[in-house]
């Protein structure tokens, strides 16, 4: 079996991306792939679309932890950003984790949650092994750029990215897919087997768009204790 590549588009304050993402790595143990590891906001995905004001206001708090990740791919490369994302996303959405405490909390509760970031960002770079002068990066507007440059990289036609959102994933350069969406991280051959299915789809250039009509589950963001 041939190697896939694969482009993994992420903000690491989405639970729905990060089970993804550990869906991929699980997928890594039993599949040959490489994956790069690309920075998406939510805010920057939103500008000039409808939301709430509520919403707009969560996911602008959540830009300046985007634009870390771009300075670490600047200084460090795609396996940095991958194992960044691993330490800050764990810290996220890992038991007893930052969001995992103010999900159900509203506005107020993530208001709290991103004031006491920075010491956890700064913990996530030393677990990865990166400068600790990055998280100056959090409050620079000049890495905006570089988050644009990202979302660029998605192949999506001519839908201009309308239809993305995260994660989002493309296969052997393939246009971009959002998602899977999952509500829970599948390990070992489960794992495998739905990537064989993802990547057929993926891959397949008359398919445009599945989606399940019942309710979403809640997201399981860690494995359950045995």
């Amino acid at each position: 079996m041939s190697e896939d590549l694969v482009d993994f588009w992420f903000d690491p304050g989405c639970p729905w991306a990060w089970i993804t993402s550990r869906w991929i790595v699980e997928v890594g143990k039993v599949r040959p792939i490489t994956v790069n590891w690309r920075e998406m906001s939510l805010a920057v995905l939103n500008e000039g679309q409808e939301m709430s004001e509520e919403y707009r206001e969560i996911v602008e708090l959540g830009r300046g932890t985007i634009r870390v990740f771009a300075a670490a791919r600047e200084a460090a490369g795609n396996v940095a950003v991958g194992d960044l994302y691993t330490a800050l996303g764990t810290r996220y959405h890992g038991a007893g984790g930052l969001f995992q405490r103010s999900r159900e909390g509203g506005l107020t509760d993530w208001r709290a949650a991103m004031e006491g970031l920075a010491p956890v960002i700064a913990a996530a770079l030393a677990d990865a092994g990166l400068p600790a002068g990055l998280l100056a990066a959090r409050t620079d507007p000049g890495w905006d750029d570089a988050i644009h440059a990202s979302h660029a990289l998605v192949p999506a036609g001519k839908q201009n990215q309308s239809l993305i959102g995260v994660p989002t994933i493309s296969v052997n350069g393939h246009a971009g897919q959002f998602g899977p969406v999952i509500s829970e991280i599948p390990v070992g051959e489960r794992a495998g087997r739905l990537w064989d299915a993802f990547r057929v789809l993926a891959t397949e250039e008359a398919f445009f768009e599945l989606k399940r009509v019942t309710d979403r589950a809640d997201p399981r963001t860690f494995p359950e204790a045995p």
